[in-house]
């Protein structure tokens, strides 16, 4: 079965946007990838923020000296991946990254826990932002958690069929 067959939704807009929003409240935290030529480079990113004023536009601090910086700088293509086992909810965003210094951003996204990683906070003078722009999306979504996942697999061993596990889909934010 493709892919394509088994996807439930296609959500585009405000309800591609409302989704994100509603899945991001499971998440404190990224996988973010840069590609540049052949290489994959996947690193762990604190989100920053609250979910529910996600706009399409995500935000994490980073050291102007990093290698994600760098690979952003010199045009990499960007995604993000979310996972949450206690929620099973799942998201890969497809989008744009780019690096900027905005003060006034940074003191709206500034958090105490920040100063693990920049001592110096604010006035750390490698600190930056990394602003990721999404575009397009794949989630799943098992609202009901393990005991529909069980019953899908329950299903699938009695029928020979395939159960469904949960929602699934895919969003797009920002076509470009």
């Amino acid at each position: 079965m493709s892919d394509e067959a088994v996807r439930k939704e296609h959500l585009t807009g405000l309800d591609a946007t409302e989704k994100v929003r509603s899945l991001l409240k499971q998440y404190r935290s990224a996988m973010l990838t840069t590609v540049i030529g052949h290489e994959l480079h996947t690193r762990p990113m604190g989100l920053q923020g609250k979910p529910e004023e996600f706009d399409g536009t995500l935000w994490f601090f980073a050291d102007d000296r990093s290698r994600k910086v760098q690979d952003i700088r010199g045009g990499a293509a960007t995604s993000l991946i979310f996972q949450s086992d206690d929620a099973d909810t799942y998201l890969h965003l497809n989008g744009r990254a780019d690096v900027i210094r905005d003060r006034q951003k940074m003191e709206q996204l500034f958090t105490p826990i920040i100063k693990t990683w920049f001592p110096e906070g604010l006035d750390d003078p490698h600190l930056t932002l990394i602003k990721f722009d999404a575009a397009r999306g794949d989630f799943w979504d098992s609202k009901a958690g393990m005991l529909q996942v069980l019953a899908a697999f329950a299903k699938a061993v009695v029928t020979g069929k395939p159960g469904a596990g949960g929602n699934m889909g895919d969003v797009t934010l920002n076509p470009s």
